[in-house]
C-alpha cells in the first residue's frame, strides 16, 4: 500500500505492533493453558473432596458394602447450577453398590493403590465430563475388601471460568496494544523530529546551495547523511567542472568562429582573386579547426553517458587496434610518415565499450600523425602480462616536454611550443575512456628529449 511506502512513522509503527500483536497471541495461547490447568485444578479438589465424603460413608453390613451418600458431598458439586453430578460406588470385583451404573468403567489397574486420586475426561450421555475416582480399602466383620468411588460433573462451570479469564486477559492484551501503538505513535514522531528539522532546512537552500548538511541526526542515520554529504560534494565539483568545461567550450569555439567570421568579411570585401582564394584558405582552416573541437567535445560527451546508455562487451583488441591502424596509412602515406602495427600473438580479450576504445586509439594515433615530421616512424604495439593487455603508440618525433607530461591531460591545454590547431581535448578523453574502463594512460619518452610513447593499460576479462 502507498501509504506504508511513503511514511516511515507508520511502517515503524506497523512491524512494532505487529511483534507485539505476534506475542500477545502467543501470551494467550499461555494464559489459555494456564487457566485450563487452574479451573481443573480448582474442581478436581471439589470432585476428591465429595469422593472422599462418600468414601467415608461406605460401611460393612454383615458379609456385603453399603453406603449412605450424604447430602452434603453431592450439594458441593451443584454450585454451578449449569453443571450435573455423577457418582458410582463398586465394590469387589466391580460389584455395583449404588449410583449411576452406566458411568464410564475404570480398570482397576490404572486405580493407585495408595490411595491417590485418579482424575480422567470422558464422555457420558453425550455431555463432556470430569471424573475423579479413588479407592479405598475396608474391613469390618468376616469382610475385608477393596471398593471404588468414581464422582462426575459435565464441564460447562470450568469451561465458563476459563473462558472469563481468556476474556480478561483478550481485554487486557488489546488494552496494552492500544496503549503501546499511541506511546509508539508518539515516540516515533519525537524520534523522527530531527528528519523534520532536516528537511525544513533543506527545503529553504537554494539548488545552488551544496553545503555539507551539519545538522545533529540520530545515530542511525548519521552514515546517510556523511553520504549525502559526500554526493553533495562531488556534485559540486561536478558541477564546478562542467561550468569550467563550458566557460573554456565557449572560449574555444569563439576564436575558431571569429576567425570564419574575420575571414568571411575579409574576402567579401576585396575583389582580388588571389586575397580572395588567401582568405578562402583560412576560412577552410577555421572550419576544419571547428569542426575538430566540436567532434572532441560530442566526444567528451559520450564517455559521460549514464551506465544504462554504455554498452560494453568482450573486445578482440588485436581485431579492433589493427582496423583503426589500417585506416589510418592513407593519412600516413601523404605525410610521409611510416605508420605500423605490431601485436604480440597471442593477446587476451578485454571488456568495455568498443566505439570508446576506438575514438581513444584514433586520437592517440592523430595525434602521432600530426605532431611528428616528414620521415617519421608511428608504431602501434599490443602486448599482454598477466593481469593486463597494454596498448602502445611510439613514436621518434620531437616528444613532450618534461614539464608539460602532466598538464597535457588537462582539458582545453595547448603546448605553447607547438604551433598546432589542437583544441586540448584529445588527451583528456583519452584519459576519461580509459578510466571508464578501469585502466589508465601514461607517457614516456622513447628517448631522452624525444620521442612520445603513449601506453594504454586494460585489465584484461
Amino acid at each position: 500500500m502507498s501509504w506504508q511506502r511513503k511514511s516511515l512513522r507508520r511502517r515503524l509503527l506497523l512491524w512494532l505492533l505487529g511483534v507485539l500483536a505476534i506475542i500477545s497471541v502467543l501470551m494467550l495461547f499461555e494464559v489459555r493453558s494456564s487457566a485450563s490447568k487452574a479451573a481443573n485444578e480448582a474442581y478436581d479438589r471439589v470432585l476428591l473432596g465429595s469422593a472422599l465424603a462418600i468414601a467415608e460413608r461406605v460401611v460393612v453390613v454383615g458379609e456385603q458394602l453399603e453406603v449412605d451418600v450424604p447430602y452434603v458431598a453431592l450439594e458441593m458439586l451443584t454450585s454451578a447450577a449449569q453443571d450435573r453430578v455423577f457418582y458410582q460406588v463398586v465394590g469387589p470385583g466391580n460389584s455395583f453398590i449404588t449410583g449411576y451404573d452406566d458411568l464410564p468403567v475404570v480398570d482397576n489397574k490404572d486405580i493407585p493403590k495408595n490411595g491417590a486420586p485418579l482424575f480422567f475426561d470422558a464422555d457420558y450421555r453425550g455431555d463432556a465430563i470430569r471424573v475423579g475416582v479413588i479407592s479405598r480399602h475396608i474391613s469390618g466383620g468376616r469382610l475385608s475388601a477393596r471398593f471404588t468411588v468414581m464422582v462426575a460433573e459435565t464441564v460447562e462451570g470450568r469451561n465458563n471460568l476459563i473462558n472469563e479469564m481468556m476474556t480478561a486477559a483478550i481485554v487486557r492484551q488489546l488494552v496494552f496494544i492500544v496503549v503501546a501503538g499511541i506511546v509508539l505513535w508518539i515516540g516515533i514522531g519525537w524520534g523522527l523530529k530531527p528528519l523534520v528539522r532536516l528537511e525544513a532546512a533543506l527545503n529553504r537552500r537554494t539548488p545552488s546551495d551544496l553545503r555539507p548538511i551539519e545538522h545533529e541526526v540520530p545515530q542511525e542515520v548519521r552514515h546517510l547523511i556523511d553520504a549525502i554529504n559526500d554526493l553533495m560534494k562531488r556534485l559540486g565539483a561536478s558541477i564546478e567542472a562542467m561550468q569550467r568545461f563550458t566557460a573554456n567550450a565557449a572560449h574555444q569555439l569563439r576564436t575558431p568562429l571569429a576567425a570564419i567570421q574575420t575571414q568571411a568579411e575579409l574576402a567579401r570585401k576585396t575583389k582580388d582573386p588571389e586575397e580572395i582564394s588567401k582568405r578562402l584558405e583560412h576560412l577552410n582552416r577555421s572550419t576544419k579547426q571547428t569542426s575538430r573541437l566540436i567532434n572532441q567535445l560530442l566526444s567528451l560527451a559520450r564517455t559521460h553517458q549514464e551506465d544504462e546508455s554504455f554498452q560494453t562487451g568482450a573486445i578482440d583488441l588485436k581485431r579492433l587496434s589493427e582496423d583503426v591502424t589500417r585506416a589510418y596509412v592513407p593519412m600516413a602515406v601523404a605525410q610521409e610518415i611510416d605508420l605500423g602495427f605490431e601485436p604480440e600473438n597471442p593477446v587476451s580479450s578485454i571488456f568495455g565499450n568498443e566505439e570508446l576504445i576506438k575514438e581513444a586509439l584514433k586520437n592517440l594515433i592523430e595525434n602521432a600523425l600530426n605532431y611528428c615530421p616528414k620521415g617519421s616512424t608511428v608504431t602501434v604495439r599490443l602486448k599482454q602480462n598477466t593481469q593486463h593487455v597494454v596498448l602502445l603508440v611510439e613514436d621518434n618525433g620531437p616528444g613532450i616536454s618534461k614539464g608539460e607530461q602532466n598538464k597535457v591531460f588537462e582539458r582545453f591545454y595547448r603546448s605553447e611550443t607547438r604551433d598546432d590547431e589542437g583544441c586540448g581535448l584529445g588527451l583528456p578523453i583519452i584519459k576519461e575512456i580509459m578510466e571508464r574502463h578501469g585502466g589508465s594512460i601514461e607517457y614516456r619518452d622513447m628517448r631522452p628529449g624525444s620521442g612520445a610513447c603513449f601506453i594504454l593499460v586494460f585489465p584484461k576479462s
